[in-house]
């Protein structure tokens, strides 16, 4: 695809790895992070520039389909462009492939903002970047369009009432840690995921299958699609927690929101919308959800 560029290349470390044996969710986040930062420097907007040019590069949305498990030690590549430019934002295209088989794993669009570090708000891109992102225009391909969650369906009316309107069970509660934070001095987009990779486990808890459960029964699960959505910054030292509400879904589906909130004003900083599913650890094949779990949910 004209216009796509090398932005990262690296590695499935194992302790990337999470008990269903493929690399946890946080990590995809953690790959596009670091692929961002190359893209941000072709574009002539290197974070070492920062103090000089008083701009940083914010994530905005993510919208990301997983296509194909990573396992330990699987080489990834990621190529990225960008789809759409506007006056203080980006739509940024990345793709995600195991380097030896080619094979196609992930696939985000991004929307990223460039931020004022001293107003802390967006603000317009400098016209050199305008002119290097004109360069690597890139079409968005099929593979990369939502499939379960698109754009609209996400809950945008977010707060800590309308959580407890909706039953939404509480299922991380932690604090931001200084090394989670980038050189926007917020934490990093992967440290949301993670909040939310946490948060998983007690959801299928309360969902009747539990980690434990699934074990003994051999089975596992894995994320297909998810959409986050970043309302405010997150500094070093705040409190955060999580609520999450499991929603219908279809065939062997499961639809599932986290609500991430600072636990210091009760604002809340992040929404997200998955779609996942339960598997065969053997077979490594989707299987349907318990009938006890069903009717549960």
């Amino acid at each position: 695809m004209s216009g796509m560029i090398d932005t990262y290349r690296g590695y499935v470390s194992l302790q990337e790895c999470d008990e269903m044996g493929h690399m946890n969710i946080q990590h995809y986040i953690s790959k596009s992070s670091d692929s961002s930062y190359n893209l941000r420097t072709a574009l002539g907007l290197s974070a070492l520039d920062q103090a000089q040019s008083g701009l940083g590069y914010v994530a905005l949305e993510h919208h990301i389909r997983f296509h194909r498990e990573l396992r330990a030690s699987d080489l990834v590549v990621i190529r990225s462009g960008i789809v759409e430019l506007r006056d203080r934002t980006m739509r940024i295209y990345q793709e995600m492939s195991e380097a030896l088989d080619g094979r196609l794993a992930a696939t985000y669009v991004v929307d990223t903002g460039c931020l004022d570090l001293e107003t802390r708000r967006l603000t317009a891109w400098p016209d050199s970047v305008r002119t290097r992102a004109g360069e690597m225009h890139v079409t968005l391909p099929a593979e990369a369009e939502p499939r379960s969650i698109p754009r609209e369906a996400v809950d945008r009316d977010v707060s800590l009432a309308r959580a407890d309107e909706l039953g939404m069970v509480e299922t991380n509660r932690s604090v931001v840690n200084t090394w989670e934070c980038d050189t926007n001095d917020h934490m990093n987009a992967r440290f949301f995921m993670a909040r939310f990779s946490d948060a998983q486990g007690h959801m299928w808890a309360h969902a009747g299958l539990g980690r434990h459960e699934q074990a003994a029964r051999g089975l596992a699960t894995a994320t297909v699609e998810m959409r986050l959505i970043y309302f405010r910054e997150l500094r070093a030292g705040e409190t955060l927690f999580v609520r999450t509400g499991i929603l219908p879904g279809e065939g062997k589906t499961v639809r599932y929101r986290h609500w991430l909130f600072s636990g210091d004003t009760g604002e809340p900083a992040c929404a997200a919308e998955g779609a996942g599913l339960l598997f065969d650890k053997a077979s490594r094949k989707a299987v349907p959800l318990p009938e006890t779990v069903r009717s549960r949910l």
